[in-house]
């Protein structure tokens, strides 16, 4: 509908939370975030320093559902 689902940017902001979590501590050294624009847009506001050096690349696009392989040409593609 476009309405903005408040879930469902707390899940990006939560998200974003674990991931720079992660970033900071130096479990991750490079991560690539596949989001549906709107929640890709809150997790970027919610992104620690360590984090943004970390992303190796951001991808707006809804993969909810789709096969493995799909998602694997996406990132290939990117």
């Amino acid at each position: 509908t476009g309405a903005t689902d408040l879930d469902e940017l707390a899940h990006g902001a939560a998200v974003a939370e674990w991931l720079n979590a992660k970033a900071i501590s130096g479990d991750v050294s490079q991560v690539m975030v596949l989001a549906d624009p709107k929640t890709l847009g809150e997790m970027r506001r919610h992104y620690h320093g360590t984090l943004e050096q970390a992303l190796v690349g951001e991808i707006d696009k809804t993969l909810t559902g789709e096969p493995l392989d799909k998602i694997a040409s996406v990132i290939a593609d990117s």
